[in-house]
């Protein structure tokens, strides 16, 4: 919002009305015709002083069956600007579309708008208080990202979308990559995304790549901890990527004195993040661990990752199931690992991994 323009929901819509009335400002247009109505019949904002918004945050029903001529879902996907990205006059080839905060993100939860409830093609809900009907922000989500997904796999290209699965599962199967923001490290002590939420990612994408933004202040994240960063993720075949504190500034990327520091670590741990990304995550092990601080995971036919979740070291033995020559190497040591009986016998240190690769008769 300009300078001058008071804080408040009234100023906020006073200046999308001026905007929408000048004719060319499509999204305040959009506003209009695609803002959420709260259960008084006013629309919803959020009034945020961030590096990324300073101003109002509207509510918008992203679903592809609102009526008019400039709506949410309109000035983001339409036939125009899919001929412009991927037509013959495209000027660079796409490998496809991106969606940003895909499960809405600052987005209020219900959409009481009477005349958005003809356009929504999956059922409506209601508010838990007084029982009125209005249409549930996953929902429309999830009308948003079908109907792109199938405009994008019509034309064999790919899907990916930040902030999936948290609260919602129904994305996954129309994604083709999926990932979130997170920080691990916040006010400087140590929290990792726990086994329960990093397996619920895990099954939901099955095979799909799974890739993380660490969010953080880089100024506490040290090498030892984007080591465990990269352990942690490489344990269940996701991608550790950085990005910035506040998401707008200090870019983990635009700073070598941090990505020279972990060149390292990258050149060690991303090739087999992606090597076990690649053999694609199976949901039945074939192998069982006698500790139940020490998480097993399988990845094709070959390999199976084992992760130390705990704060000591921890001795486990594995019961394998698959078939191998008995040859076995961990291929973070590049050591060999004995097999005896079908029995693997670890020592693993406190959030430590490895990453063993069976060899076929």
């Amino acid at each position: 919002m300009k300078e001058g323009t008071p804080r408040t929901l009234e100023g906020a819509l006073a200046e999308a009305r001026r905007l929408a009335d000048k004719g060319n400002e499509r999204a305040a247009q959009a506003l209009l015709t695609s803002g959420y109505h709260d259960e008084k019949g006013q629309y919803v904002a959020r009034l945020l002083d961030t590096p990324w918004c300073d101003g109002a945050v509207w509510s918008m029903n992203s679903m592809p069956g609102i009526e008019g001529d400039a709506t949410d879902f309109r000035n983001k996907w339409n036939p125009d600007l899919q001929q412009r990205l991927y037509g013959s006059d495209a000027r660079s080839i796409l490998d496809g579309e991106y969606i940003d905060s895909s499960e809405g993100y600052v987005t209020d939860e219900l959409d009481f708008r009477r005349d958005h409830f003809v356009a929504a093609q999956t059922p409506l809900t209601f508010s838990l208080d007084d029982r009125k009907p209005a249409i549930f922000r996953g929902l429309i989500a999830f009308e948003y990202v079908r109907a792109i997904a199938r405009d994008v796999h019509a034309m064999d290209r790919l899907m990916m979308a930040n902030s999936t699965p948290h609260s919602l599962c129904w994305l996954a199967p129309m994604l083709d990559v999926l990932g979130t923001e997170t920080d691990w490290n916040p006010g400087g002590v140590w929290r990792p995304m726990p086994d329960d939420e990093l397996f619920y990612r895990r099954a939901l994408c099955k095979g799909k790549p799974y890739c993380f933004l660490m969010n953080t202040a880089f100024e506490n994240f040290s090498h030892g901890l984007v080591e465990k960063y990269m352990k942690r993720s490489l344990a269940y075949g996701m991608f550790p990527g950085f990005f910035s504190h506040n998401a707008s500034q200090g870019h983990y990327f635009t700073r070598p004195e941090l990505y020279d520091r972990d060149r390292d670590l990258f050149k060690k741990y991303v090739p087999l993040c992606r090597l076990v990304a690649e053999a694609g995550w199976e949901p039945v092990t074939l192998a069982r661990s006698d500790n139940q601080g020490v998480y097993v995971e399988r990845f094709g036919d070959r390999y199976l990752t084992v992760f130390n979740d705990t704060d000591r070291r921890q001795d486990v033995t594995l019961a394998v199931e698959m078939s191998t020559a008995g040859e076995i190497s961990d291929l973070v040591t590049e050591r060999a690992v004995p097999l005896k009986d079908g029995k693997i016998a670890m020592t693993l240190e406190s959030e430590d991994v490895a990453v063993l690769q069976l060899l076929d008769h």
